[in-house]
């Protein structure tokens, strides 16, 4: 038996104080809901409890007052049984955080409980034992010889999580490892000096500062809560949506696109625009209160329903919400919005996928002003696990280079041959085919491999070229399409310009294709890369003219050598003799501008005569000949 010395309370009373403070702050703001999120508030709470018995015990046990014996088993019961609940409960949260199968959490969490439930019933027959501690007739408090037993439990569950750490760390996110481990590291400290030195109360110290670290790195309401509107933010959202999918709890999402903010922030100003979010954001939150709604951009809306009947309930009510006006301060906004709905969330693998196919859907929106509802259906998942099928498979084709260049020619109605021919890029895969260009394009765009499958691409035409010199004896030159991302990196333009010295071609044989929508956005970089082209003689094409904004402005700013008009431009030429008269104005126009004109998509007899009597330059379509392979281009009688 040893006598307790006297207490140390500062340690106590600072750590009471902090918690008090992040307690208050913990509640100001909006809480998570999540299973993990709630955890830590019941974490807290015990944390909270667990001081105030401390304080409470160490204030009777200095009076060494025989009076107040009982008091002082009472409430040291008390401590000693919080005391056996806050590590299980940090235990039970590492569990909960971790990114595995439920049932294994589930499984290690009632496992341990059992030394709980043996440690808490030892504590209450401490009451009659004294085995940890007891008071004797003159009021002193006295350890029992059990007393480092609660230090031992406590140091189990440490060992425990730590066991976690190290052999399933791959199962935590990077905040959530990085936050336990300081966690756990504290914790320990603290409690073995005070099982050293029990006059120093250390526990519940290092208790509060632990749970500080967790609350600021995984916590914090402040991270995970929009400012402005006060709904989840997106950080929140990589967090709740794996702890649902791993609960296989059902669930649907709404996502609310208002795709004319930027426009309201530059009619009445940004204020108006943050004011009208907060409108739509507090409307959002009346619907159903078992909704849980995320702010993830500055303009979209995330609404998860946790049932099917909620789902419609919401769907219809967000619509209701967009077709009256929205009135902020004076002002009267009919404000629209792309409305996206996916049934079912919880089959999706994680929370990137959800958000990727959201993004799939709303390019699916049609050209619209009004709001618009989209749903997934099997057709639409379809599509889109089409294209996660190519994506991940990108990756391998361009490490491997297994893209190919199929080439169309261009027919010249002066010349009557094939004076030309357009490079395409092609990509098949062994079970889906051969792999739509735009797909495939729009993948390399988005995961930042554009760059590195243009120079692929363009390497594969240089070779083809270089050893075919007799075929290109007889045509004059290759046309090369470029993406906006590539004109948009700097010094691009001279690598291409160094891969034709490389390969010891002229600089004459090539074209290279911008779209109209480039000329038209990216005016600025597309000056410089075509002043780099321009000076080693290399000309550009304007590519599908009339598809977009573009105008005859552009044209005359821009040295385009060949404009392209779109295959759009050709519906009805043979019907509608307003549609022809526009084309062949078109024809006129660009011809006397000094540009040379292609028509794109051409593909019927009729179409071809009256492009003929119409003075176009050059025809490209199926009506001569699609895309062809190597082999098919060089048995073609050029």
């Amino acid at each position: 038996m040893r006598r307790m010395i006297q207490y140390n309370m500062d340690f106590l009373i600072a750590g009471f104080i902090f918690l008090v403070v992040l307690l208050v702050h913990f509640v100001r703001y909006k809480r998570l809901t999540g299973v993990s999120g709630k955890l830590f508030w019941i974490f807290i709470i015990e944390a909270v409890l667990c001081s105030v018995s401390d304080l409470i015990t160490c204030v009777l046990i200095e009076q060494r007052n025989p009076a107040y014996n009982s008091w002082v088993i009472v409430f040291t019961t008390v401590l000693y049984a919080l005391q056996i609940l806050v590590p299980y409960t940090f235990y039970g949260l590492t569990q909960i955080l971790r990114y595995c199968d439920q049932r294994i959490k589930v499984r290690n969490i009632k496992l341990a409980l059992i030394p709980v439930i043996i440690t808490e019933i030892l504590v209450i027959a401490n009451i009659f034992f004294g085995q940890f501690f007891y008071c004797n007739a003159q009021g002193e408090y006295l350890y029992g010889p059990w007393y480092l037993g609660i230090y031992i439990h406590t140091m189990f569950f440490v060992a425990l999580a730590m066991w976690n750490f190290v052999f399933h760390g791959d199962e935590y996110g990077e905040n959530e490892l990085h936050a336990v481990w300081e966690f756990v590291l504290i914790g320990f400290t603290c409690t073995a000096i005070e099982a050293v030195y029990q006059q120093y109360l250390l526990t519940e110290f290092g208790l509060v500062i632990g749970i500080f670290i967790v609350f600021w790195t995984i916590y914090n309401p402040q991270t995970v809560v929009d400012s402005l509107t006060g709904v989840f933010a997106k950080g929140y959202l990589n967090q709740w949506i794996p702890e649902q999918m791993k609960r296989a709890k059902e669930f649907d999402v709404l996502q609310i696109s208002m795709w004319k903010l930027k426009q309201v922030n530059k009619l009445y100003g940004n204020s108006v625009g943050d004011q009208l979010l907060i409108d739509v954001a507090e409307e959002l939150k009346q619907i159903i209160a078992g909704n849980y709604i995320f702010r993830i951009h500055g303009n979209q809306f995330l609404i998860f329903s946790m049932n099917k009947a909620d789902y419609e309930k919401t769907k219809k009510a967000v619509l209701k919400i967009f077709q009256t006006p929205f009135h902020v301060g004076d002002e009267r906004i009919d404000f629209s919005a792309t409305i996206c709905g996916i049934t079912d969330v919880q089959e999706l693998v994680d929370s990137d996928m959800m958000l990727a196919y959201l993004e799939y859907l709303i390019l699916l929106k049609p050209k619209s002003d009004k709001t618009t509802l989209i749903e997934n259906s099997e057709e639409t998942r379809q599509g889109f696990l089409y294209e996660q099928h190519v994506k991940k498979y990108m990756n391998t084709a361009i490490e491997d280079d297994l893209f190919e260049v199929y080439y169309q020619p261009l027919y010249s109605v002066k010349d009557g041959r094939y004076v030309t021919m357009e490079a395409l890029s092609r990509l098949k895969h062994s079970t889906l085919g051969m792999i739509p260009p735009d797909i495939f394009i729009s993948q390399a765009e988005k995961n930042g491999q554009i760059i590195q499958l243009g120079k692929l691409q363009f390497r594969r035409v240089c070779r083809f070229m270089k050893s075919h010199k007799e075929l290109m004896k007889r045509i004059d030159s290759v046309k090369f399409n470029l993406s906006p991302l590539e004109l948009l990196k700097p010094g691009y333009s001279q690598e291409l310009i160094m891969i034709i010295k490389e390969y010891d071609l002229p600089y004459s044989w090539f074209q290279f294709e911008i779209t109209e929508t480039v000329a038209t956005e990216y005016s600025e970089e597309l000056y410089e890369t075509i002043s780099d082209f321009q000076s080693v003689g290399i000309e550009i094409c304007l590519d599908d003219f009339g598809s977009g904004y573009a105008n005859l402005n552009t044209i005359l700013k821009l040295p385009f050598s060949t404009v392209k008009l779109d295959r759009s431009m050709l519906h009805g030429i043979c019907e509608d003799q307003q549609v022809a008269l526009l084309y062949k104005n078109m024809v006129s126009i660009m011809q006397n501008l000094g540009h040379k004109v292609v028509a794109e998509g051409v593909e019927t007899q009729e179409e071809v005569e009256l492009l003929k009597e119409w003075g176009v330059d050059l025809i490209q379509g199926y009506y001569y000949t699609r895309p062809l392979s190597r082999v098919d281009l060089l048995s073609l009688q050029m």
